[in-house]
């Protein structure tokens, strides 16, 4: 079977900037038809995902050995959002749409290049300074052995950095000439290679922790260059060849920086969020990282396959919008997607909260994960979901600031959302332990998406609010009937099956 996506198969409409859209409901169909690629690949993503996590969950359970590896993933993965993420979504992908519709796709190539050379340059620098960091700390003895072991997975993790920064500059080349299935492979490679590695490479690591924990990183890193090998072909399919064009001074490059800087701002601000989480959760005590890792996985499927496939699909659709000067339509697909997303994580949200001990009992709780690995994790999961709705609306309507060139706006809110969610973990860790860290992230970005709405709706386009919360209206009350009828069910069931798990 042709697994390539309709948006693959004429290179004419893939080199040809895309014809205006004057009908709201033409936009609406082609962003439905985005996500749905982006968002099937995401499903088999997540599905992937949820194995690798049981049977890393069986492997490791919540122990400190997993705790520092949980550590170490994250540093890298922050600066691959960093290059990723930030520099895709906030600069490269309006410029980038901006360029094509204007000047065509040679000129956009050629910007495409400039600052690919520029990342590239830039990366290999700071990976080589940080290898020679870790060098000399791998020589100083810490009390911990936490942070002796994440010091050493981190020589192996950052080079996977480079590769997956290459990887989502890709993406985002195709993403804007309307190629969403071969990127959106990526996550899927990446879950086939830790599962892999937990099945067929870690029992010939030995029995030791460690070492296992070792043997995965490496066989990630080698994901990583498989990831960005597979975005080529169609790369250059439509004409992209990858080159070193160094031209500080292009007006596409200087166009960037301008609005990359505040946006790097911004997301610092969200990282710090999560370090300030990541640090109370280290001082909680060994497997609080764990709990709240597990916890975020369950609350991130929902989020994943339908949240941020719309987002990812949403951004360059919004951009050329913006570009043909239809902010008309532009406010209706940003309306259209909100409910969209509102219809399906809303119910996902409820499902999460009252079925939470049975769904980490069903699929966690196994080998090194028991019982009180389950009550913790469950407990996450519980506060987290109560947000499920704001992570993913607020990139929706940050979107909507990023593809007119505001990235100030989004980076006020995120200071907001830092100070709360700071506030909020000192007032809530002592008693509730990593459970008030997932309450406080909830409570800050539901904040923050209310914010960002009522900014968005003085400031740049007043949105249709009233049709946006009747519809959020229904969809909670729907949402909450089925979470009644969830928990009759269940119960009944445990009634005539007693015991069965």
């Amino acid at each position: 079977m042709d697994k390539t996506s309709s948006f693959e198969k004429s290179d004419d409409n893939l080199t040809q900037p895309p014809a205006p859209v004057n009908q709201d409901k033409m936009g609406k169909g082609h962003l439905v038809k985005a996500a749905g690629v982006v968002g099937l690949m995401t499903l088999t993503s997540r599905v992937l995902g949820m194995v690798r996590d049981i049977v890393t969950a069986k492997q490791f359970g919540t122990s400190w050995q997993w705790d520092a590896f949980i550590y170490a993933f994250m540093l890298p993965n922050f600066f691959r959002r960093l290059v990723g993420e930030v520099a895709l979504s906030t600069a490269f992908i309006p410029v980038y749409s901006e360029t094509l519709q204007q000047k065509g796709p040679e000129a956009a190539f050629r910007f495409a290049n400039v600052l690919n050379t520029v990342v590239t340059g830039f990366l290999l620098v700071f990976m080589l300074i940080v290898e020679v960091a870790l060098q000399i700390l791998m020589r100083v003895h810490f009390s911990d052995p936490r942070l002796h072991l994440t010091i050493d997975l981190l020589r192996i993790f950052f080079p996977y950095l480079f590769f997956i920064s290459l990887f989502a500059f890709g993406m985002g080349v195709l993403n804007c000439h309307r190629h969403f299935f071969t990127p959106s492979l990526g996550p899927v490679i990446m879950d086939l290679a830790w599962i892999a590695a937990i099945l067929w490479v870690l029992p010939f690591a030995g029995k030791i922790p460690e070492d296992q924990l070792h043997a995965l990183a490496w066989v990630l890193l080698v994901s990583g260059a498989i990831q960005f090998a597979v975005n080529i072909p169609p790369m250059m399919k439509i004409g992209f060849r990858f080159r070193w064009v160094w031209d500080p001074v292009n007006a596409g490059l200087r166009k960037a920086g301008r609005l990359l800087l505040p946006a790097i701002m911004g997301f610092s601000i969200v990282q710090l969020n999560l370090l300030v989480d990541t640090a109370c959760a280290y001082f909680i005590g060994p497997g609080a990282n764990s709990a709240l890792w597990y916890g975020t996985r369950l609350m991130q499927f929902p989020l994943g396959v339908f949240g941020i496939a719309m987002g990812t699909a949403l951004l360059p659709m919004i951009a050329n919008q913006v570009a043909r000067k239809e902010m008309e339509a532009a406010k209706h697909t940003l309306s259209f997607a909100l409910r969209a997303v509102a219809l399906i994580l809303f119910p996902c949200a409820v499902g999460l909260m009252v079925l939470r001990v049975p769904i980490v009992q069903l699929l966690f709780e196994r080998g090194h994960f028991d019982a009180i690995s389950t009550a913790r994790t469950a407990s996450v999961l519980f506060y987290y979901s109560i947000g499920l709705f704001a992570y993913s609306g607020e990139k929706i309507v940050a979107a909507g600031f990023f593809a007119i060139q505001d990235t100030r706006t989004p980076v006020i809110m995120g200071i907001v959302s830092l100070v709360i969610n700071a506030i909020l973990n000192v007032i809530l860790m002592p008693f509730m332990k990593e459970s008030g860290l997932a309450l406080a992230t909830s409570i800050a970005s539901i904040a923050e998406f209310i914010f960002l709405m009522v900014i968005y709706n003085r400031r740049i386009s007043p949105l249709p609010l009233t049709r946006i919360t009747r519809s959020v209206a229904k969809i909670l009350a729907a949402s909450a009937a089925m979470g009644i009828f969830c928990v009759f069910v269940f119960r009944e069931f445990s009634v005539f099956f007693p015991g069965s798990g």
